[in-house]
């Protein structure tokens, strides 16, 4: 048996239904659901069968759909970011959305209740399960569909769904809330139940996080490769770049591609060791200098110096083998003139096109100054672009001088393309 379980994460959930999409096309069988918060929402449009109508209401998602307020304080909680920074007014904001009763989510209500559709997820055959808190008990409750009154499961959706701070009504004579305050992750939810097979599909969302002490489980973990915005960050362009995202993370994750921020299909792994070892000496004595680094042979500089440095000014860790330590560099140059992110590249063909708009997109960077002070370990935001921009420039030229042979496509991974909503 498969079970999926889907992390709360409020704006951030739309990730889940893009990955979710990418199971379904892979032809991955689901048996069993728990989600918290967002994730049992999404769940529950999953388990009813209706994981496209979940697509197209994250696509064209907007504040408006979920919360009832005036415009000035979304977009205040839009661009608040949730850090320890930020807590002071965070709390204070709170304070004053309490004193009103909390924060009113009664578009979201209505929209709950208008596409969950209880009985084709009580027919569906499939185990639901979802975690809400009980204010009035102060106890964790774990449901699972035979649990839940019937004609009951949209409000014990909607409750497992409401933050501390929206306004909530009782249900069943109680009050109740996130269940991200038990448990963010329920996985342990669908490991009672006998599953052994689980993936799990994150969205790195603030909550508890209960340890999952079984053994002998196969746990797969769909992990988000950049940032999804805040989780009250409910826009379409933010929910449209995080659908394509978690599409394309899974498929990275699921047939095991390559890349950090991009996505390429497999190579061999000596590809980028080699370009390393043949690099140009003079290229790497001028990186070397302008890092601080001098004497000794070219290639002790290079691996003992320069590559680890590399490795803490883009914030990798420097034990990945020389194959993930040059891609990182070689998509560091593709973000830097805009190649597009949500495609599946063969390594060759990756090249080509950051050769071709390099130079068109990427700022002169000569003059930088070498003022940067060479070794110290703390890097400022500032200090790290200066330096990448003075010397990322010859190292990928002397990186690409030769091109890779073009590796054998994965077996049903050479058609995809980039998700788009349903017409």
């Amino acid at each position: 048996m498969v079970g999926l379980v889907l992390e709360g994460g409020g704006a951030r959930g739309a990730f889940q239904i893009g990955a979710y999409r990418a199971l379904q096309e892979m032809g991955i069988q689901i048996e069993g659901i728990a989600g918290t918060s967002v994730g049992a929402l999404n769940g529950a449009m999953i388990a009813q069968g209706e994981a496209d109508l979940a697509y197209q209401l994250w696509w064209d998602i907007h504040p408006a759909r979920v919360f009832k307020v005036n415009p000035r304080e979304m977009e205040y909680f839009n661009n608040l970011a949730f850090s320890r920074e930020n807590l002071p007014r965070l709390l204070k904001r709170l304070r004053e959305i309490f004193s009103k009763r909390g924060l009113d989510i009664t578009p979201l209500k209505e929209l709950v209740n208008e596409v969950i559709n209880e009985e084709l997820i009580r027919e569906s055959g499939l185990d639901f399960g979802l975690v809400v808190v009980s204010l009035n008990e102060l106890r964790p409750m774990e449901l699972f569909l035979e649990d839940i009154p019937r004609g009951k499961l949209a409000d014990y959706l909607i409750a497992s769904a409401s933050l501390p701070g929206f306004k909530v009504d009782p249900v069943e004579g109680k009050r109740m809330i996130d269940g991200g305050l038990h448990d963010n992750m329920p996985v342990n939810l669908l490991v009672a139940r006998g599953y052994t097979d689980i993936i799990v599909l994150r969205t790195h969302g603030p909550g508890r996080y209960r340890r999952v002490r079984q053994k002998g489980l196969n746990l797969t973990y769909i992990s988000p490769s950049d940032d999804l915005g805040g989780i009250l960050q409910f826009n379409s362009e933010t929910a449209r770049t995080n659908l394509q995202m978690g599409y394309f993370d899974a498929i990275k994750t699921l047939r095991q591609l390559k890349g950090f921020k991009y996505y390429l299909y497999p190579w061999d792994n000596d590809y980028f060791l080699d370009c390393f070892l043949t690099l140009d000496q003079e290229i790497v004595r001028d990186i070397g200098r302008a890092m601080g680094f001098k004497g000794g042979s070219h290639k002790r500089m290079l691996f003992e110096h320069i590559i680890p440095r590399y490795c803490e000014l883009l914030g990798i860790n420097r034990q990945l083998d020389y194959e993930d330590i040059g891609l990182r560099l070689l998509e560091e140059i593709a973000v830097r003139c805009g190649l597009e992110r949500f495609n599946i590249y063969y390594l060759d063909e990756f090249i080509s096109l950051v050769k071709a708009h390099y130079h068109s997109n990427v700022g002169n960077t000569k003059n930088t100054r070498r003022d940067l002070i060479k070794h110290n370990r703390v890097w400022s935001r500032d200090a790290r672009k200066k330096l990448l921009d003075e010397t990322v420039e010859p190292l990928f030229r002397g990186l690409v001088e030769e091109k890779p042979p073009k590796p054998p496509p994965l077996t049903g991974a050479t058609e995809i393309t980039e998700p788009r909503p349903l017409t």
